[in-house]
Order: structure tokens, then C-alpha cells, then sequence
């Protein structure tokens, strides 16, 4: 199983470890006032130790880790909701779908205040974790942006965009362009994907990496109002019929 997949498993397990096991795994002293205090560098340092010492990312050490900053999580955990959103993994990294798919250079602040600068594997999925500056943090993509003008999200492998495209393009046989991140894709229209208003397109969407399969892109059809002379002669043409 990997580090997402247990991830989301692990708040039972949670609540059966032990307070004072959770602590021995993380170098904590159970006697302590304020475990809070610490809880986040403990659980950092814990896991920097694990990688120096050969650990594997999907491996079962790993996970005991954070089983362990779960349960002590749970145990001190603070009455405001916008400090429990780190419940399931104390530090994040916000992308954008751009930045998931193409990766590169990424600034931001470690939960210390301290700034960084990354540089990010292209590819990365909701829930991945990466190492900044000795910290494992795990990836949060935003839900959609703009791009090129068209709407565009990551849904677990799969890149979605939606191109708007005048209703005189959108026939079967019909060849459209969309931007994306990775480059523009041309494609003719089938008459299924111009009656369903999508196209699929295989292996065209999240590249493979780490344990992740290469995802599809998705394109949604959405038509537009004409503009331009051919539209205003039609418009001419109607009014007179009329």
C-alpha cells in the first residue's frame, strides 16, 4: 500500500496506538506538558532520519510514523478548524493544476516561516508527498484555473479542460485546437464526442510517475455565440425572413 493510500486509513489505527508508542516513535517524552509544542518537528525529524536510513517511501516504517503524529495529533488537538486541516499531514504545498502537470520551480513558506525555493517533478497528484529543505511535505492541487482560456483541472490521473469553441466548430469531422500545459492539441471531431460535447483522448493527461499509471485528457465542448461577418450576414439573413 502506498504513503496516500494508508494515509487515509490510518484514524482507527490511530486511536488504538498508544500514547506512550506513538511518543517512542517519534523521540518524544509522553511526560511532557505540551506534546503539541514539538509534535510537528518530532514527526519532521523522524521521517528525515527514516529516509537517511534507506526507507522507502511505500514502506511500512513510514506509515508507523504517521500513525504515531496522528494519535498524538488527536490527543492535543486544537479547538480552531483552520488549525485541524492539518489532521491527515502536518505541512502542505498548494498548486496549481499548471504547476501538478509541468512542474518546475516553486517558492512558498515551511510551516517554521521559514521561505523556500523548489524545484517540483512534473506530474504530481493530489496527496503526493516531496522533500523541501529535510521536510516531507505533501502536495494539495487546486480544485481549477484559467488557462488559455479554458477551465482546467487535475482529477487523479486525468487533465480536464473545457474549450469554447463557436457552435459552427463543433461538427463531426471538424478539426479544433486546445491549449494545454503541455502544449496545444489538435484533434478532428467524431460524431460521438460532438453529440456527448466530450472528447477522451488516452495517455494524453498526467505523465507517469513515481507509482502513478500516465492518465487521459479530457476535453469538455462547450459552444459559443458566432461573432465575427459570418455571423452578422446570418443575423441580416434572419431578420428579413422574418
Amino acid at each position: 500500500m502506498s504513503l496516500n493510500a494508508a494515509a487515509l486509513n490510518l484514524r482507527s489505527k490511530s486511536r488504538e496506538l498508544s500514547l506512550r508508542d506513538a511518543c517512542a516513535r517519534l523521540g518524544l517524552d509522553p511526560e511532557r506538558a505540551d506534546l503539541r509544542a514539538d509534535l510537528q518537528g518530532a514527526f519532521q525529524r523522524a521521517l528525515k532520519a527514516a529516509r537517511e536510513g534507506g526507507a522507502s517511501l511505500d514502506g511500512p516504517h513510514y506509515v508507523e510514523l504517521l500513525e504515531a503524529y496522528r494519535r498524538l495529533r488527536l490527543e492535543c488537538s486544537p479547538a480552531d478548524p483552520a488549525e485541524r486541516r492539518f489532521d491527515d499531514w502536518p505541512s502542505h504545498i498548494e498548486l496549481t493544476p499548471e504547476e501538478a502537470i509541468t512542474g518546475g520551480p516553486k517558492t512558498g513558506r515551511l510551516l517554521t516561516g521559514r521561505p523556500f525555493t523548489t524545484k517540483l517533478p512534473p506530474g504530481l497528484r493530489d496527496g503526493d508527498v516531496v522533500w523541501v529543505w529535510g521536510w516531507l511535505i505533501q502536495v494539495r492541487i487546486d480544485p481549477a484555473q484559467q488557462f488559455g482560456g479554458s477551465d482546467l483541472s487535475v482529477r487523479g490521473d486525468d487533465i480536464w479542460i473545457t474549450a469554447r469553441k463557436p457552435d459552427s466548430h463543433l461538427r463531426p469531422g471538424a478539426r479544433i485546437t486546445v491549449e494545454t500545459p503541455m502544449g496545444p492539441w489538435s484533434f478532428r471531431l467524431s460524431e460521438d464526442a460532438v453529440n456527448r460535447r466530450l472528447v477522451r483522448v488516452p495517455g494524453a493527461g498526467m505523465p507517469a510517475a513515481r507509482h502513478h499509471a500516465a492518465g487521459d485528457l479530457y476535453v469538455r465542448l462547450e459552444a459559443t455565440a458566432e461573432r465575427g461577418p459570418v455571423e452578422m450576414i446570418r443575423r441580416l439573413v434572419g431578420l428579413r425572413a422574418a
